[in-house]
């Protein structure tokens, strides 16, 4: 098949990955700049762009990606967080926004602790000290600390428990936390000095998006005894929460007005990002951001309350963008360099699987000559497909792949019942709907079976591999990054803050070791047949190297096609440009020579 234009697909990729994501924004304590993280130099680093819009520069020009920047409320100055190599073992920096101009000119370690992993959390409101949650005690658990900003001040601990905690808020001497169960399940616990109130007592599995501490109470976006997060009222001392209101779509984040009494409700539509602005004392609502653009993050108020900055991330780019309250009117602060390529918009659809369940996908409809089918399946699973920036998908919808993107039953977005329909035992019921879906395809006359190519990253790689060795017919080639090969082992050997979360979802060690051994995919390699492609970091701390070690190792021993590519920078995801045209470049040809039909020029030899 020839090659169309005369750049070549290496060029046309190298295009797509070089467009510079802008996301996570921060406002700082004047209103006058908004501090963002961005890709534009090759990894994330911190940049400011004025809040009234204008030219963006670097703040930082380090060797390893920083993971968040929050701006302090008081001063010029912010904390970022900062790994190595991809480890995820997050240290905490001080970035001093009044000294110097150059990138990298003033970002003092607050923490040195590297086996230790510190979480982001909040500033006080004087700006004097920075609350965060750490496993320093036990690398299982996550403890409360405090660390002294003005003056300096090593951390302290506030609060310990066997669990993990996450800051969501701090006024004056009162902390508001969450004790994650589950990625699913949580409890929200309010600390006044020594004093910790339990503000969400329940038995059932309650989802906690996001939480403000406000005059009248904690609000929450939050569903307890309801399909969908929803915007909740929780008060000290009162036994019973207050749904407050209700939206077509799961509220997935909260951000209440430093100077109003404002809430930013962003809720998920369909996968949509719809931005609400709700007052608790009027009880008023307004849509201020909605339509099909994409997804919406990182919500930062400016400290009038007048305006806040987010991002947008959309079919073409991540942006940060600021919008005003009382006009509404947008303007959009980042923009990439030079306009990216032409991208294809997503459509969603649905197909419903063999037992009726309805299974929701997007598509991304080929440009130019029919290549082949390329499915790609989310992480997570507690995740969802949705409409936003992914340069690869849209590099081989330009190449004329079809790219289906599904969200299979345990995503999120779709309520509580959809969310637990393939938790453990039924595990394997989520692998059966990419069937369903490849099936419907065929049956349409959209779809060749052998010409279907399969990526997917983490989760998603798990769900590569078990559907390659249950399907095996359907497939011509498969692309797993930083995937789960052996359930037992992942769970062994995941970091240790990890596993217990992780077991509620795939099932535990000591009761269900046998069944997950039985659906690993590395029990049934001897039954892939498509040529496999393994990515993996070697520093990945969710997902160890080992388990890519372990696929390869049987596909070899059965003699089967497989390829590893392993890079000694990364951890858990490419996140590097120069790793990134690498592994996506050895991707995009992987699944283009063995996706070709036969007799087209670069097919692989021999039947798939």
């Amino acid at each position: 098949m020839p090659t169309p234009g005369p750049e070549g697909p290496t060029g046309r990729l190298r295009r797509w990955l070089e467009v510079p994501s802008a996301y996570a924004p921060s406002v700082t304590y004047d209103g006058e700049s908004v501090l963002y993280l961005s890709n534009a130099t090759g990894h994330p680093q911190v940049w400011t762009v004025p809040s009234a819009g204008g030219p963006s520069r670097p703040l930082t020009a380090g060797a390893d990606r920083i993971g968040g920047v929050q701006a302090s409320p008081t001063a010029p100055q912010a904390i970022v967080s900062v790994d190595r190599g991809g480890d995820e073992h997050w240290q905490l920096a001080l970035l001093d926004l009044g000294r110097g101009k150059g990138p990298g000119a003033a970002l003092r370690p607050l923490t040195s602790a590297p086996e230790v992993v510190h979480a982001s959390g909040r500033w006080t409101e004087d700006g004097r000290a920075y609350l965060f949650a750490s496993n320093a005690r036990d690398p299982r658990f996550f403890d409360l600390y405090r660390i002294g900003i003005d003056p300096p001040s090593p951390p302290a601990r506030l609060f310990t428990g066997d669990g993990t905690h996450i800051v969501l808020d701090v006024q004056g001497d009162r902390v508001l936390f969450a004790r994650a169960t589950t990625n699913l399940d949580a409890d929200l616990f309010l600390l006044e000095g020594e004093r910790v109130v339990h503000l969400n007592p329940h038995t059932a599995e309650v989802t906690v998006h996001g939480a403000a501490l406000r005059p009248d109470g904690v609000y929450a976006a939050a569903n307890p005894g309801r399909e969908l997060t929803a915007l909740v009222r929780f008060r000290p001392g009162v036994p019973h929460h207050e749904f407050v209101r209700e939206f077509a779509g799961d509220v997935e984040q909260l951000v209440a007005a430093p100077s109003s009494s404002l809430l930013a409700l962003v809720v998920n539509r369909d996968g949509f990002g719809e931005t609400h602005l709700f007052d608790p004392m009027t009880r008023e609502d307004r849509a201020v951001l909605s339509g099909p653009r994409g997804v919406i993050g990182g919500l930062s108020w400016l400290p009038d309350s007048s305006a806040f900055a987010y991002e947008v991330s959309s079919a073409d780019s991540v942006d940060v963008y600021r919008r005003a309250v009382e006009t509404g009117k947008e303007r959009r602060l980042t923009r990439p360099a030079a306009d990216p390529p032409a991208s294809v918009f997503p459509r969603l659809d649905r197909v419903r699987a063999r037992d009726g369940v309805t299974i929701p996908f997007w598509e991304y409809a080929p440009r130019g000559t029919l290549r082949g089918t390329v499915v790609y399946v989310h992480g997570g699973p507690e995740s969802q497909a949705r409409p936003g920036f992914n340069p690869f998908l849209q590099f081989l919808a330009g190449e004329g792949f079809r790219v289906l993107a599904p969200n299979v039953r345990g995503s999120t977005g779709y309520g509580r019942t959809f969310v637990h329909l393939d938790d453990v035992r039924k595990r394997m019921d989520s692998v059966r709907d990419l069937k369903d879906l490849l099936d419907a395809q065929v049956r349409q006359g959209r779809a060749v079976p052998g010409r279907v190519g399969i990526l997917g990253a983490s989760y998603g790689g798990f769900m590569v591999l078990a559907a390659m060795g249950t399907y095996p017919e359907l497939f011509g080639a498969g692309v797993d990054l930083v995937g789960i090969a052996n359930l037992v082992t992942f769970l062994e050997r995941t970091g240790p803050w990890r596993r217990r979360i992780r077991e509620a979802e795939y099932g535990s060690l000591e009761h269900d070791r046998a069944f997950l051994e039985e659906i690993s995919p590395v029990a049934h390699a001897d039954r892939i047949r498509a040529p496999l492609l393994v990515i993996h970091g070697r520093n990945d701390p969710r997902v160890p190297l080992h388990e890519a070690e372990q696929i390869v190792a049987a596909m070899q021993r059965g003699g089967r096609p497989v390829d590893l590519l392993v890079f000694d920078d990364e951890g858990h995801g490419i996140v590097r440009l120069e790793n990134r045209l690498v592994a996506w470049t050895r991707a995009a040809e992987f699944l283009r020579v063995h996706l070709a039909a036969p007799g087209d020029a670069g097919a692989a030899p021999g039947p798939h």
